[in-house]
């Protein structure tokens, strides 16, 4: 029995998508065969201390499912992979990515201060290194202040565009409306 012509195009064809397709889904869960980086754990949130609430709005959750962490009446700090997240009130945060070695989260709006290499998304800005850094969304006004900590070097950056420059702006710590919090966090 022979294979026709119509046979092996058919068979070269499934062949070509069966491999097509394993290369996607090893892809997909970063196999290493498929050109990833290898299976990794997944890093969980865990809430390691909350302040007393200021309000009586106490919605401070992580939710596992969705990984979703709001904290809108006390001031949180969470352990992610290898990172400490300090939160301030009425900050959301949503987990990105829980991969070992490759933790990111997206500030949705609130104050931060994170120490530990942990990538933080500000809409279409990103941002990462392992000294300790605030950032500090203002989502009303498309834009992110963030203080490399050690270096005392504050700039202000656009979330969407069009984009400006990044702008060196001024970052006072121990203004009355937030040295509580920078207080905790150091």
């Amino acid at each position: 029995m022979s294979f026709s012509r119509d046979r092996w195009s058919i068979a070269l064809g499934v062949a070509v998508i069966a491999i097509a397709t394993a290369l996607v889904i090893g892809r997909h869960f970063d196999a290493s065969w498929a050109g990833g980086e290898g299976y990794r754990e997944r890093s969980t949130v865990v809430v390691l201390e909350r302040t007393e609430p200021s309000t009586d709005l106490g919605c401070e959750s992580v939710d596992p499912t969705r990984q979703n962490i709001l904290s809108c009446s006390a001031m949180m700090k969470i352990a992610f992979g290898v990172s400490t997240i300090w939160m301030d009130e009425k900050t959301s945060l949503v987990v990105i990515n829980d991969r070992e070695g490759k933790e990111e989260l997206a500030l949705y709006g609130g104050r931060i201060v994170v120490d530990g290499p942990v990538i933080i998304d500000v809409r279409d800005q990103q941002f990462s290194g392992n000294e300790p850094m605030s950032f500090v969304n203002y989502s009303w006004l498309y834009r992110v202040d963030v203080l490399w900590m050690d270096q005392g070097v504050a700039k202000s950056f656009d979330t969407l565009p069009p984009y400006d420059e990044p702008k060196t702006v001024e970052f006072n710590t121990q203004s009355e409306s937030v040295n509580a919090f920078y207080n905790w966090a150091r």
